[in-house]
């Protein structure tokens, strides 16, 4: 683990302007600076950043934080990644709890190494570069997805020995195996196809063999430190960005699909390194928060991955859709031989998850007697018994259709209580600018919290979630805060006299919208009366502004707390007289009435 120490250090030492710039193009304004906010379809410069405080917020979609949120957001990392991003960046060396991940560290600049040595022989390997071009392939996608040839073992392990490279660290990082004859490499007369995590990190290869008598046709990198295929997509780092964008990725079989889709314009897609979707994917796709298209061959392997893929998504709560190419073709050979808009018109068509699990399950079952229907709905039941209810019962017709029943006698959700939709009310909200200015001069000056908490209430206050933030010392991090700061025209209160004038409307404003009052709200409420009508009045009658604030002061605490008709009135008698008089307006309360 990173030491906390350590991150906050580097919070400080980063400049967030500089890490966002690397994203999003940066324009300063006034004091701060702006930009095109990447979490939404941005027109005008709706971010603004704050390199003083250190955080981001969006007015338009209210995504806001500190340096760490935003590579999180943007880049779909867990915490730790993005905090190791942001110091590659930053030239920070974090400091970690335990030795783990720097070893991890010393071995990562193993596998480019050979990427490179592998990229290298493919340019000098003629068999392999034919059967590129004749798969479609040119140069350029060659070098975009790091395209190379595994030599023989011998010529790969004489590269790991000059490059200094142990036996136990190419073991580590899955560049080669061992068995009882010794070690030999990984891949052997493969071309490779280089595999990145979504950190951009390379982690391991596949392989393609170019002996057709070879059973293992493709291959992928022993499990090892760095790779683990149930955790991974190819060319995810090449897809990751279009589908943020899109919120929608398109899954399909292997690594010469996935390029073929790129060629073709489809810049969401990438592949699995297996035959089907994995438990382990869910929490990446999830985070990319994307829709799903399942793209997979229309054979047997193809089908069953489909239904295995389709069955996990749905019930991970995961929107999408499954395609299947017809005609025995593969993306990669419809892209070869230049049927590009055949593929297009594919992706169009397609059956939604749930109902494409539910026919195929239906499609296995004998429905030859009203028992085996019985059966097979039993089976679907099992499915949909662990869907929402919603979504469950959406089938009902479906399934009905399919067994050739009455829908009246299919259940397809536990809950049977009916869903209602209540219209929310909608409660419109007074901008109420000094509340507002208030709020502001509160979360800039914090240590006049207390002071506000002896003169007003936060009850008071229209924007409650915001007040409610600001008494409890929240940070940016939290909403509320940034939602003070989307309100435009606010001007900043300067000094202590525009706080207290500001407390003195917001105080009567509350009392004013109350529809009945009591005796001591009625009191309540001319007393802040007769203070906004005459505060400049009263001022002027001071020759110390610093007395009178402090007689202010007291005024608003005293009516504050003051909590009996009897003290109230005589409290309101004594300030009008004051004021006629022009006299102090704060005078030993407690002596007189006591």
């Amino acid at each position: 683990m990173i030491e906390q120490a350590s991150i906050e250090q580097l919070l400080q030492k980063t400049d967030i302007v500089d890490i966002i710039a690397h994203y999003v193009e940066v324009k300063k304004q006034g004091s701060s600076y702006v930009c095109i906010c990447p979490f939404h379809d941005d027109k005008n410069p709706s971010m603004h950043i704050n390199s003083i405080k250190g955080f981001y917020h969006c007015f338009a979609c209210k995504a806001g934080g500190n340096v760490f949120k935003f590579v999180m957001d943007y880049e779909k990392l867990n915490f730790v990644e993005a905090v190791e991003k942001v110091a590659s960046w930053s030239n920070f060396s974090l400091t970690y709890t335990s030795q783990k991940q720097d070893n991890k560290k010393s071995i990562i600049h193993i596998l480019p190494t050979l990427n490179a040595f592998y990229k290298q022989n493919l340019a000098k390997n003629k068999e392999a570069l034919t059967y590129l071009y004749k798969r479609g392939l040119n140069d350029e996608d060659i070098r975009t997805f790091e395209l190379g040839f595994a030599p023989s073992s011998n010529e790969t392990l004489r590269l790991l020995q000059n490059e200094q490279i142990t036996q136990e660290e190419a073991l580590e990082v899955g560049a080669i195996k061992q068995n009882e004859n010794g070690a030999y490499a990984s891949f052997i007369n493969r071309i490779t196809f280089s595999i990145y995590d979504h950190k951009n990190l390379l982690i391991g290869f596949g392989g393609r063999t170019l002996d057709e008598n070879n059973m293992a046709k493709y291959v992928n990198s022993p499990q090892s430190k760095l790779f683990d295929k149930s955790r991974v997509f190819y060319a995810l780092n090449l897809a990751k960005d279009t589908i943020y964008k899109q919120k929608e990725m398109i899954i399909c079989e292997g690594y010469m699909d996935a390029i073929a889709f790129h060629k073709a314009g489809f810049k969401n897609a990438v592949a699995v390194l297996g035959t089907a979707l994995g438990e382990n994917h869910i929490p990446l796709i999830k985070r990319l928060e994307a829709r799903v298209i399942l793209c997979f061959d229309n054979d047997n392997a193809g089908l069953n991955a489909a239904v295995r893929s389709a069955h996990l998504l749905s019930l991970a709560k995961i929107d999408g859709k499954v395609v299947l190419i017809e005609g025995g073709k593969d993306p990669a050979e419809l892209v070869a031989s230049h049927q590009e808009k055949l593929l297009f018109n594919i992706l169009e068509k397609g059956i939604e998850l749930g109902e494409f699990y539910i026919r195929s399950l239906i499609a296995s079952c004998d429905l030859s007697s009203a028992l085996s229907k019985q059966k097979a709905l039993e089976e679907v039941q099992k499915y949909t018994f662990n869907l929402e209810p919603l979504v469950a019962n959406s089938y009902t017709t479906l399934v009905a259709n399919l067994l050739g029943v009455n829908i009246n006698d299919i259940k397809l959700s536990k809950n049977t209580r009916k869903i209602s939709f209540i219209n929310p009310i909608k409660q419109s909200k007074i901008n109420n600018i000094s509340e507002l200015e208030l709020l502001k001069f509160l979360y800039e000056n914090n240590e006049t919290i207390g002071l506000f908490k002896l003169l007003s209430a936060k009850e008071y206050f229209l924007h409650q979630d915001i007040t409610k933030a600001i008494l409890e010392q929240k940070n940016f991090k939290d909403p509320s805060i940034r939602e003070l700061y989307e309100f435009e025209n606010i001007k900043n209160l300067n000094n202590l006299e525009e706080f207290l004038y500001a407390i003195c409307k917001i105080n009567l404003a509350y009392f004013n919208k109350l529809k009945s009052l009591n005796l001591k709200q009625a009191f309540k409420k001319q007393i802040y009366n007769l203070l906004n009508q005459n505060l400049e009045k009263i001022k002027k009658s001071y020759q110390n502004d610093e007395v009178f604030f402090n007689h202010l002061i007291e005024v608003l605490k005293s009516v504050h707390f003051l909590d009996d008709e009897e003290s109230l009135e005589l409290f309101l008698n004594r300030l009008q007289k004051n004021i006629k008089d022009k006299k102090a307006i704060h005078y030993n309360f407690e002596e007189e009435v006591f």
